[in-house]
């Protein structure tokens, strides 16, 4: 084709699509209006149940409650309970937090320990690791899982928010992935922070990990409000619902940097450490 055809060709599609650009689109069909809007109204339908549902639960269900709602759960774990899962070892993160932050060879308690995850790969780095635990499933999963590895029972059972009493001996504290977040109320998470902190050494690292909260989510706000709603209103549970308080598959609380710096600092601790993407975890250090 000669040079001059081709450009003529080219500005002549050039000025089609200029003008298909220009027109107004086709109006859509009326299922599809119908559906938009239907569609809109479901999801506003959905969230406001959504915060009617937690928040009502929320503000009426005691720290008792809401801890046996999570305990339910985990006794029908079978991913926690799992070899493949007490045998995979630390996460990346943690790996690195315990190298930046924790002395080698440092004796550690791990609380919240599940089926041993932690505590089996701490030992296999080479700190002496022992934890607890509060549900019994996991640790009678724990006592198998060491026992096929031929390693000591590193597992205890302990009551919910609680701490085996006893000297300070450790020199490093984990808290199992997540666990901190399952605990009602501040104040009995501060309670607990303060316990492990009576079986630590001065300056020994703390490695805390958490579900992260979104300052900025109307959704929490709402359900905060509904709770506070629900509590006064049927004289539910005494202790204060927080930000970030949520329930569905059992109870967890979402933290942001402040609120766990904050708790940190009430149990005796400093933060040096936050993260506050992907798997939230956070470091402090005993005072």
């Amino acid at each position: 084709m000669p040079e001059s055809a081709s450009s003529s060709a080219t500005a002549e599609l050039t000025a089609r699509e200029k003008d298909a650009i220009a027109e107004s689109p086709p109006r859509p069909r009326l299922r599809v209006r119908v559906f938009r809007h239907a569609d809109s109204w479901y999801s506003r339908f959905v969230t406001f149940a959504s915060v009617v549902h937690e928040g009502f639960w929320l503000g009426c269900l005691s720290p008792e409650d809401l801890n046996a709602i999570t305990a339910n759960h985990y006794l029908h774990s079978h991913e926690f309970t799992s070899s493949q899962h007490n045998l995979r070892g630390l996460f990346d993160w943690e790996s690195s937090l315990l190298g930046q932050y924790f002395r080698p060879g440092s004796r550690i308690l791990v609380a919240a320990a599940g089926g041993g995850r932690e505590v089996l790969a701490l030992r296999r780095a080479g700190y002496p690791a022992e934890g607890f635990e509060c549900s019994p499933p996991l640790v009678q999963a724990s006592r198998a899982i060491f026992q096929q590895q031929g390693e000591p029972e590193g597992v205890i059972l302990c009551p919910a928010d609680q701490v085996p009493t006893g000297p300070a001996i450790y020199n490093a504290l984990v808290v199992g992935w997540t666990a901190y977040s399952h605990i009602p109320t501040r104040r009995r998470r501060v309670a607990f922070l303060r316990a492990l902190r009576s079986r630590a050494l001065p300056q020994s690292p703390i490695l805390v990990s958490f579900f992260t909260r979104n300052q900025s989510s109307r959704y929490e706000r709402f359900v905060y409000r509904m709770a506070n709603f629900w509590r006064v209103l049927f004289r539910g549970r005494t202790e204060p619902v927080e930000h970030g308080d949520h329930i569905s598959w059992c109870f967890s609380h979402a933290f942001g940097r402040e609120d766990l710096d904050a708790e940190l600092k009430d149990a005796g601790f400093r933060l040096v450490h936050f993260a506050g993407t992907g798997d939230g975890h956070a470091v402090g250090i005993a005072q």
